[in-house]
């Protein structure tokens, strides 16, 4: 059985169309990582236990804005349940493609020691 060209050509178009997303979308994947493993060493380090939660909530923003991520102060929340610093991140991306907008949401956080 010879498959037909315009299907052959459909099926590139298709793997081709997938690979250009994912190559958009790997970068905000990465610098997501990248601020989840800095608010993991930031909540978890014991230099940082006498820092207030607005210091806390600073440092986040001012890496995530390296990160060129959108994190705003209002989409951070910190608790304290047991005595224990808790960090919670609430943010969304939004990617523009040729043919449509993506909103990829992220929660990132940790609770310290």
């Amino acid at each position: 059985m010879k498959l037909p060209l315009w299907r052959l050509i459909a099926a590139i178009l298709v793997l081709l169309a997938m690979a250009s997303v994912l190559f958009a979308l790997a970068p905000v994947y990465f610098e997501d990582y990248q601020l989840r493993q800095y608010v993991r060493s930031l909540v978890r380090s014991p230099q940082n236990a006498s820092m207030t939660d607005d210091a806390f909530r600073a440092a986040v923003i001012t890496r995530a804005k390296q990160l060129d991520l959108p994190v705003a102060a209002s989409d951070i929340q910190i608790t304290h349940p047991d005595s224990r610093l808790h960090v919670q991140l609430n943010y969304a991306v939004q990617l523009d493609f040729p043919v449509y907008q993506v909103e990829v949401h992220f929660h990132p956080g940790d609770t310290g020691p």
